[in-house]
């Protein structure tokens, strides 16, 4: 939910649902403001960085981490009595996230307020899209079906927005969005992530279908 900043004329007040965590590794010391009436949705307010007299995000924690699993490449089949080399190309791409659902690219101001403050306060790199490819050989045994799974080297912050307009936007001129978190790929961790050759006997209907 997006809060105003509190006014002189205001007649309704809200209490916010919950306090701000303290801040952690350098971020900014700033003291979120109470929050106050209903407005716009959080994704207008993203969007409407873009015309906004003041956008800015104040990290208040970072953390690295692994992303779920999931398969890259084709799977391959043996369906021979020996242990065989299959080689398989991969290409996988790690897009940025936020808890809003907002798209995150440059056609944004607020991605880039984001990594820019990501960046000064914790010295890591952000990127809102990372390809990787490769290729890999592996071993399958007789039988058997092979595949690549993988889990990607992902970092993610947390913070708050205090977004200000020259004129009045929904009554207010100032609008906060509070527990706002984003992900993205980790280039400077990349110990977070792994691709591992995973295996198993098929099955009659796998033989049936690919031998």
């Amino acid at each position: 939910m997006a809060f105003a900043h509190r006014g002189n004329g205001s007649t309704r007040r809200f209490r916010t649902a919950g306090t701000l965590a303290a801040l952690t590794m350098g971020a900014s010391l700033l003291a979120a403001p109470q929050a106050f009436a209903a407005g716009p949705t959080q994704a207008e307010l993203l969007k409407a960085c873009n015309w906004a007299s003041l956008c800015n995000f104040h990290p208040q924690s970072y953390w690295g981490y692994t992303g779920p699993k999931h398969q890259v490449g084709s799977t391959a089949y043996n369906c021979g009595t020996n242990t065989n080399q299959h080689r398989i190309d991969w290409s996988d791409t790690t897009t940025a996230a936020n808890t809003i659902g907002v798209s995150v690219s440059a056609t944004y101001k607020f991605s880039l307020v984001f990594e820019a403050s990501v960046e000064t306060s914790y010295s890591h790199t952000w990127e809102n899209s990372h390809t990787d490819t490769e290729s890999n050989t592996i071993n399958i045994s007789p039988r058997s079906v092979g595949w690549l799974e993988r889990g990607t080297s992902k970092q993610q912050a947390k913070g708050w927005w205090e977004i200000q307009f020259k004129n009045k936007y929904y009554d207010h001129y100032v609008w906060y969005i509070y527990d706002f978190q984003q992900s993205g790929f980790n280039k400077d961790n990349p110990k977070f992530g792994y691709v591992n050759f995973k295996d198993r006997k098929m099955t009659s209907a796998e033989i049936g279908a690919h031998c």
